[in-house]
């Protein structure tokens, strides 16, 4: 009995180093997309491609449980990427409430960082 009591706690500091190591060491960051888009008083769909490739769907199901991003999006609706650290070009494209908003695609740069969220606000009312 004495002797495994050495061995569990090796292994409990293998797993607890491991899992310190494997946050410090990543080289990535995170995305959150939302909208308000439900203002149009329709069911809103918006596609969401980083450098030209589809990540996802944006809708009024899509929940993230993040709490990096809370505090920029108290809303809960949203869509978060995980992407390596680097520049990326984004593209947002309504494709269910085009009649009804004013803005209806968005697209820019961002720069992902390590450990960090960056907030992109698809905004239907700016014009």
């Amino acid at each position: 009995m004495k002797s495994i009591k050495p061995i569990l706690v090796f292994l409990m500091f293998l797993v607890l180093s491991s899992c310190e190591n494997t946050q410090e060491n990543s080289d990535k960051g995170k995305l959150l997309f939302y909208t308000n888009s439900s203002l149009g008083n329709c069911v809103f769909e918006i596609d969401i491609l980083v450098n030209g490739e589809k990540v996802g769907t944006l809708n009024a199901s899509s929940k993230y449980t993040d709490s990096d991003c809370n505090c920029d999006n108290p809303t809960g609706i949203g869509l978060l990427v995980k992407l390596e650290k680097g520049t990326y070009n984004y593209s947002a494209n309504e494709i269910k409430c085009i009649a009804t908003n004013k803005i209806n695609s968005w697209s820019g740069q961002v720069n992902v960082d390590q450990n960090s969220c960056t907030v992109i606000f698809l905004d239907i009312l700016k014009q």
